[in-house]
């Protein structure tokens, strides 16, 4: 019975430096990772990305798809041209969004809180190399696996744990290139192509001027 009991207790200290094992190697592995998406970053003044973002809601089955083109300039100027299912632009200076819809005439302006957002993905994902030790004031980012092309990456909230982002990383730039958010009621997948870099991007296009006749509604 003794020899019995000693064996498990020997199993179970071996588990558990297995798992302590793997974890510090995952740990290694997402340190590495993290920085060489870091160093690629550094390199890139302005950006810009063609993205196509699918949306299926669990509880009617239905899909929405948005496409749109992003445009970044360091540091923290976005403008992106959302252009299905309507046309939008969204104007993003790290501190305020600006969203303005033609078709409506309005433009929404709030303050810009959260750069981890289902509705803004792209977003995170074109800086995440720049970001991701302020994003990890707030949220846990794990190494979880990898493929023939990429690591994959999951980042969620530290405490309210109310959705999951899986991150694909090009092995071969170390640039995010696939993103899948999972929230309650819906799965959003964002895939970004056609990346253009530190091309000559005038800094006025970030500003937004209202045309005559826009309503500005101010949010904050």
């Amino acid at each position: 019975m003794k020899k019995k009991i000693s064996v498990f207790v020997f199993t179970a200290v071996l588990s558990v430096f297995a798992m302590n094992v793997f974890a510090q190697s995952n740990e290694a592995k997402l340190n590495e990772i993290l920085a060489k998406m870091e160093a690629v970053d550094k390199k890139i003044d302005t950006a810009e990305i063609t993205y196509t973002q699918e949306i299926l809601y669990s509880t009617t089955k239905e899909t929405q798809q948005i496409t749109g083109v992003l445009k970044f300039k360091r540091p923290n100027n976005i403008f992106i041209v959302q252009r299905t299912p309507q046309e939008q632009r969204i104007f993003i200076d790290g501190k305020r969004v600006t969203i303005y819809t033609p078709e409506n005439a309005q433009a929404v302006v709030d303050n810009w809180k959260d750069v981890i957002s289902g509705d803004f993905t792209p977003v995170s994902m074109v800086n995440f190399g720049s970001n991701w030790k302020t994003i990890k004031k707030d949220h846990i980012i794990s190494y979880i696996g990898e493929d023939e092309n990429n690591y994959i990456l999951e980042i969620s909230p530290a405490k309210k744990k109310d959705w999951n982002m899986q991150l694909h990383a090009d092995k071969s730039t170390m640039r995010p290139v696939k993103a899948i958010v999972t929230a309650a009621g819906l799965v959003a997948s964002v895939t970004i192509t056609d990346y253009k870099i530190n091309q000559d991007i005038k800094k006025d296009i970030f500003k937004f001027k209202a045309p005559e006749g826009v309503e500005v509604i101010e949010l904050s």
